[in-house]
């Protein structure tokens, strides 16, 4: 525009500045957000410490039970102890002795219903590997039970369940090396001596099963 003098006068307005000042409300909510970020990294990170230390502490407490039980059981089986019911990896009514737990049951049954009797009770027939072993069931029991030993027919080799081929001890066993007898093809044991026998014929029985560790809790 120009004036009376011939100059031109310039309308020159104010702008605003490119750069405007932030809005304190938004600057309060981000300073808000970015603490909360830091306290909940803060917490992760927490629980995942008291986990790992909780999951250490149960492995290290499992462990020292395990060492205990193992030495509890040690000397209990030194000790031949085998009537502590406190301590006993046994479940009630059944013997401890050596890393056996044995049941003695007075069912008149037939070898085949007695070696499904013991499986029932997660056992078996038992084995009877040695002449400790041997002298052990010999001074608990006089009744004629089944033991695990059987062989597939009058020529065939005697064998336990295992399918270990069977020990003979010559002055307990006298009567199952090639006796060749006819359907007698089960074994049992009385009086500290081990007789072949028809499977079909019922007598009362004996079970096995691998002892567990014997429990510190019963203890205290």
């Amino acid at each position: 525009m120009q004036d009376e003098d011939g100059y031109v006068a310039l309308n020159i307005k104010t702008r605003r500045s490119a750069f405007t000042s932030a809005d304190p409300v938004s600057s309060l909510w981000r300073v808000m957000a970015f603490v909360l970020l830091i306290l909940c990294t803060g917490m992760v990170v927490g629980l995942v410490a008291l986990r790992i230390m909780s999951v250490t502490q149960q492995n290290l407490l499992q462990a020292e039970n395990e060492n205990l039980s193992g030495t509890l059981q040690r000397i209990l089986r030194s000790a031949g102890n085998t009537e502590c019911h406190k301590c006993s990896p046994c479940d009630k009514n059944w013997r401890y002795y050596g890393d056996s737990c044995y049941g003695f049951f007075k069912h008149n049954l037939t070898w085949e219903e007695s070696k499904q009797y013991c499986s029932g009770v997660n056992a078996t027939l038992p084995k009877i590997a040695s002449q400790n072993i041997l002298e052990y069931i010999k001074a608990r029991t006089g009744l004629i039970r089944w033991v695990g030993l059987s062989r597939q027919n009058s020529n065939g080799v005697w064998m336990w369940e295992d399918g270990s081929v069977g020990s003979v001890f010559s002055k307990n066993m006298p009567e199952l090396p090639g006796d060749g007898r006819e359907n007698m093809n089960c074994a049992y044991f009385h009086n500290g001596k081990i007789h072949p026998s028809f499977c079909k014929n019922k007598h009362y029985l004996i079970c096995e099963r691998k002892a567990g560790m014997a429990k510190v809790d019963k203890l205290l």
